[in-house]
């Protein structure tokens, strides 16, 4: 977290006569010296993508099969790995940039949640049903220009249908929170240039996962309305 340098004090010498005995040898002291510098940045970002809700086979009744929610969302066996009910550990595409290159593991936890009940503080207590999602713990792997002893990223996120009338929409919003203290060996860098770059890819890791996780929902849901048009017909 700190560049630390350790620098020798003078020892005490003797005003005057030297004694005939050998003097204990007062031991070096230290003063330590500290160079902190820490950045934080939050993000917040909300998409809306229209789409068809089948009578008889509603968003809500898709979610409420939660054991295949699960299973569209964490699809990859390569990738993912389940822990327990809630909750699954995904391998996340490698970040690049010149101040990062590195392999991010997340463990993420799936709530569902329904008419209001304990909802965050920014959706309407009228959605019938929403799906949480919470990145829980982070494990970065590889070179690391920053203190990750010291990196707090908070990452939460919700999907739900929202209606008017007969029209729905799919309403996916994440926001993420992040705060680090700089390397000693980057030290040198201004602090809006390596906030910028930090922030920006984060940024576009948020928006591919957000995008993935919706795609795969609205892939899975058209086969769950696919499947009940097919029943209803036999």
């Amino acid at each position: 977290m700190a560049n630390i340098f350790l620098v020798p004090c003078q020892p005490n010498l003797p005003m005057k006569h030297r004694s005939c005995c050998h003097k204990k040898t007062t031991p070096k002291l230290y003063s330590v010296i500290r160079n902190e510098r820490t950045s934080s940045f939050s993000y917040k970002s909300t998409s809306n993508v229209p789409f068809y809700e089948l009578p008889g086979a509603s968003f809500d009744q898709y979610l409420d099969n939660k054991q295949r929610v699960f299973q569209a969302v964490f699809s990859d066996k390569g990738t993912t790995k389940k822990l327990n009910e809630e909750e699954w550990r995904i391998k996340l595409p490698p970040i690049q940039s010149i101040f990062l290159n590195v392999q991010p593991t997340a463990d993420v936890r799936l709530t569902f949640k329904s008419n209001g009940v304990d909802y965050p503080h920014d959706i309407p207590n009228h959605i019938t049903k929403i799906l949480q999602i919470h990145f829980i713990r982070w494990e970065l792997e590889g070179p690391f220009y920053l203190e990750t002893s010291h990196l707090s990223l908070d990452v939460r996120g919700a999907i739900y249908p929202e209606r008017i009338g007969r029209r729905s929409w799919l309403k996916n919003q994440i926001e993420m929170k992040i705060s680090f203290c700089v390397s000693p060996t980057m030290s040198m860098i201004p602090e809006n240039v390596m906030q910028g770059s930090v922030e920006l890819v984060f940024r576009k890791i948020m928006d591919e996962m957000k995008q993935e996780f919706q795609g795969r929902l609205l892939a899975d849901y058209s086969r769950f309305k696919g499947n009940k048009s097919m029943k209803n017909l036999v």
